[in-house]
């Protein structure tokens, strides 16, 4: 991170944050610091021959969360972790002798600071530095071909428009396949599709058509989030597109105060640059009604949404069957 970007703590918000710390049982988050980047480059290299101490497990890479009922703040400013959380030291270990990023929320601004995990006769431990730095509020737009809004009435007159925004790892408008799930994922994944197709059968869940809209669904259902935190706490991040076609659009988030519920009424607005001259656009308006919506025990506050057209017109329908296939549509 550049220094013109990081924003220190003076030395009294230092205070006040290490008393919160010990006072209110705050989560963290624990990070290795550079080590991923220098793995990677050595292993795109050829090159294996690392010395041990710079051998870094694939484990280690994501972000680690690690409750407050799991470790303890110190007087003197030390994390100190509890070793009858087994599961939770077995998964930091990677992370001895490193230096490591730790984040958190302080009235739900995002701060962080950079150690290196030791161990102590108590057990692994994370000292506080002088130097807590906010998290820099950097929100990246990427510009894609497509965009989505749902709009549906609140409390009133009052109108609520939801961005949607599609990803590079969910093409939108290629086929999707069963081998789009990572091999490790899909005993998982199948469970999903399994649970979800005998809850259609006994009419528990509306029709699932040709079904090619649920592998996106149980991939996204199963795939690890990001425990990274953000400069600021709970803000509404927009759904990621996982799947649209000329009958449904799928929507996914990892944010646990999502606002769509099953059998609510809602506009869909679909944004398409036809050309790649963004200057010629073509706009879908469609009513929808969200017909389905996926859970995955494994991961609590990641949902997915199925919302199906009531109304489209002949032309929209036929503009998305031949931009999903790439082929003319008969008839």
């Amino acid at each position: 991170m550049a220094q013109e970007e990081q924003k220190e703590l003076s030395r009294i918000e230092r205070e006040l944050v290490l008393q919160y710390l010990r006072d209110d049982n705050v989560p963290v988050t624990v990070t290795l610091e550079q080590k991923p980047l220098q793995q990677e480059a050595d292993l795109s290299s050829g090159t294996t021959d690392l010395a041990d101490n710079d051998r870094v497990p694939a484990s280690a890479i994501f972000p680690v969360a690690i409750p407050a009922e799991q470790m303890t703040v110190l007087e003197q400013g030390i994390i100190l972790l509890k070793n009858s959380m087994r599961e939770t030291m077995r998964t930091v270990q990677p992370f001895l002798g490193k230096n490591v990023r730790v984040q958190f929320y302080f009235n739900r601004v995002g701060l962080y600071f950079v150690t290196t995990m030791k161990e102590y006769s108590q057990g692994l431990a994370l000292v506080v530095p002088s130097a807590i730095y906010r998290i820099p509020d950097v929100r990246t737009k990427k510009d894609y071909d497509f965009s989505a809004t749902i709009s549906y009435d609140a409390d009133g007159n009052n109108k609520v428009n939801l961005a949607c925004q599609a990803v590079d790892s969910y093409p939108l408008f290629t086929l999707p396949a069963w081998g789009d799930i990572e091999l490790s994922r899909q005993k998982d994944a199948k469970a999903i599709l399994e649970l979800i197709v005998e809850n259609v059968r006994a009419g528990q869940e509306a029709p699932i058509g040709n079904g090619l809209h649920l592998f996106p669904v149980c991939r996204y259902l199963t795939e690890p989030q990001s425990h990274e935190a953000e400069a600021v706490q709970g803000r509404q991040e927009p759904f990621t597109v996982l799947y649209v076609d000329e009958e449904k659009i799928v929507l996914g988030s990892h944010n646990h105060d999502v606002v769509l519920q099953k059998g609510m009424d809602c506009e869909v607005q679909l944004l398409f640059c036809v050309t790649a001259h963004s200057a010629f656009k073509r706009t879908i308006k469609v009513n929808a009604i969200v017909q389905s919506e996926y859970r995955f025990a494994e991961n609590a506050d990641t949902v997915c949404f199925v919302l199906s057209y009531k109304s489209i017109k002949e032309e929209d329908v036929r503009f998305l069957y031949e931009r999903l296939r790439g082929k003319l549509m008969e008839g």
